[in-house]
């Protein structure tokens, strides 16, 4: 006998914990939080499961809950109220299933017919009701029929066995995949074609935003999830996610995600993403992280990140990071990162370069390529800077003091790479001249000299160099100079020009800046100078001792000999 009551005392308690989990004290409070949370939390919070089909709870959809210290029951009555759904409660697995068309108690569950906004080939086949409900009890695990068993024992009482797998819970759902989500948090959804004359004024009506469409036609101004082919619009194109395809436009386009294909606008083309193709627009292009494209504009066009291809406009281009292409315009170019090749009429800007850069200026941080332009800019240089200027911050930077027979004293200053430099140099020269023509006076009938006086012809001059080294100590420059020389007087306006080509062999010590060099210097003196008085051609004070070559041309004259230069730079 005590043996009976202890299995009716433990038949029920057993049901009572099979009731206890609505029974359970909770509290909580969401406002407008999508009803996937919620289950998440109450799960981990309260050691609960639920059981439910994605594809038919609306856990996309936000609730409103506010309870203190009240059942879980209560909860899940308020959650039912908001949402066509029912529960029931199986150990402490709580099941999910929608809520038939006709309210009726909570134990009975039936599926409603899934309802259709429109009938085309657009949208899916509305579900037969009687092989949803096929489908939803082929899901749903089969409640065992309780068998009792009696037992006999000596005494003649009678035991009755129960069958406990009755109460045990049923085994868990097969996962089923979440939908897949796009950015805004949408479920996915794809479609073969829509057409709209305003946002959302179209086939896609209300969930235009959500939809993959594989042809879209918006007659003004479209909004739309996703382009998987081809969206053309008069206007106005706007898409919330990716477009894999081609996107046509009258005025502009703008993809909240990637492009990977073709963008054509008559103004303008953005993307927030990766742009993987080409992006042409008569105004500008924008894309927001980078990708492999062509981007043509009138104006400009700019890259957030590193791009991969071609940037060319009317005025500008800018990259957010490397730029492993060409970037051609007709004012500037910026590259925040590396750059292959820069092409513009005023500047072009740019990390380390592996290529080349042709404008007015060009500025780059480690060059391995050409630069070439009026002026050079960059930290180190392994190629070749050719400019008017060139300044490379660890380069071939000297001052040099020197001496030739043509001026007795010059002072240079080199700027530039070992490869390729820059020469500015002033020159002086003093010679004694007589005060007056003839060297001579009449003093009583009688011839008496002139003393004679300093005069001083100087220069200013610039040229190119370049120096190769031939072991730590020894280096050879090869220059050339080309110099406008002033006689008696402050500016000479004629033509007077010396050119010099000099072969230079450098010596400086180990581990010194300093150093000495000297070699030989050829001459070429250019002139149109005259003399006032005797109307001799040429320069009066340049006059070599031995001149290897002389002529007179066209009131030109030329003097050709070859000198030496020595000197020290610093």
């Amino acid at each position: 006998m005590k043996s009976s009551i202890f299995l009716i005392s433990f038949l029920g308690l057993s049901l009572s914990l099979s009731a206890q989990p609505l029974g359970q004290i909770v509290s909580m409070s969401y406002t407008n939080t999508p009803l996937r949370v919620v289950l998440s939390e109450l799960e981990q919070n309260y050691q609960l499961q639920f059981s439910y089909s994605p594809d038919r709870i609306p856990v996309a959809r936000t609730v409103s809950i506010r309870l203190e210290e009240e059942p879980l029951s209560a909860a899940m009555d308020d959650i039912c109220a908001q949402l066509p759904i029912q529960y029931r409660a199986m150990g402490r697995q709580i099941l999910l299933k929608p809520a038939p068309a006709k309210q009726e108690s909570l134990g009975q569950l039936e599926t409603p017919l899934g309802k259709v906004r429109q009938q085309s080939p657009i949208y899916p086949r509305p579900v037969r009701e009687v092989e949803e409900r096929k489908r939803l009890g082929r899901q749903m695990p089969t409640m065992p029929q309780h068998q009792i068993t009696l037992l006999d024992r000596p005494g003649g009482d009678a035991l009755e066995k129960i069958d406990f797998d009755l109460y045990r819970l049923p085994p868990p759902p097969t996962p089923v995949a979440e939908p897949k989500k796009d950015k805004k948090g949408y479920d996915s959804d794809q479609r073969l074609a829509q057409i709209s004359l305003l946002p959302f004024l179209g086939t896609n009506q209300e969930r235009s935003a959500e939809i993959t469409n594989n042809l879209s036609v918006n007659l003004l101004w479209g909004t739309n999830g996703g382009v998987d082919g081809l969206e053309v619009g008069t206007f106005y194109n706007r898409i919330i996610n990716d477009v894999n395809g081609a996107q046509l436009a009258g005025l502009g386009s703008s993809v909240g995600g990637d492009v990977s294909g073709t963008q054509i606008s008559g103004l303008f083309n953005t993307s927030n993403g990766n742009i993987n193709g080409l992006q042409a627009a008569g105004l500008f292009n924008h894309s927001g992280e980078g990708g492999r494209a062509i981007q043509a504009a009138g104006l400009y066009n700019v890259s957030g990140g590193g791009i991969t291809g071609v940037q060319a406009a009317g005025l500008f281009n800018q990259a957010g990071g490397d730029m492993g292409g060409l970037q051609v315009a007709a004012l500037f170019n910026h590259s925040k990162g590396a750059s292959r090749s820069q092409v513009a009429a005023l500047f072009n800007r740019s990390g380390d370069l592996h290529g080349g850069q042709v404008a007015m200026i060009n500025k780059a941080k480690n060059v391995s390529g050409f630069q070439i332009g009026l002026i050079n800019i960059a930290d180190t240089v392994s190629g070749v800077p050719v400019g008017l200027l060139n300044i490379v911050r660890n380069g071939y930077n000297r001052v040099e003091i020197s001496a030739n027979d043509a001026l007795f004293a010059n002072l240079s200053l080199k700027l530039g790479a070992r490869s390729f430099y820059n020469i500015f140099q002033a020159g002086l020269r003093w010679d004694d001249w007589p005060s007056a023509a003839g060297n001579v006076s009449i003093q009583g009938g009688s011839a008496a000299a002139v003393p004679a006086s300093t005069q001083y012809t100087w220069g200013l001059g610039y040229g190119l160099g370049t120096t190769r080294p031939l072991n730590q100590q020894l280096m050879l420059n090869i220059e050339a100079v080309s110099m406008h020389i002033n006689e008696l007087g402050s500016w000479t306006t004629d033509l007077n020009l010396l050119n010099q080509l000099r072969l230079t062999l450098d010596y400086h010590g180990k581990g010194r800046r300093s150093s000495f060099f000297a070699g030989p210097v050829a001459n070429l003196m250019i002139s149109k100078l005259t003399d006032a008085e005797t109307g001799q051609l040429g320069s009066q004070a340049i006059q070599p001792a031995y001149q290897l070559w002389e002529a007179e041309r066209n009131a030109t004259h030329y003097q050709f000999w070859v000198g030496v230069q020595a000197g020290v730079r610093f």
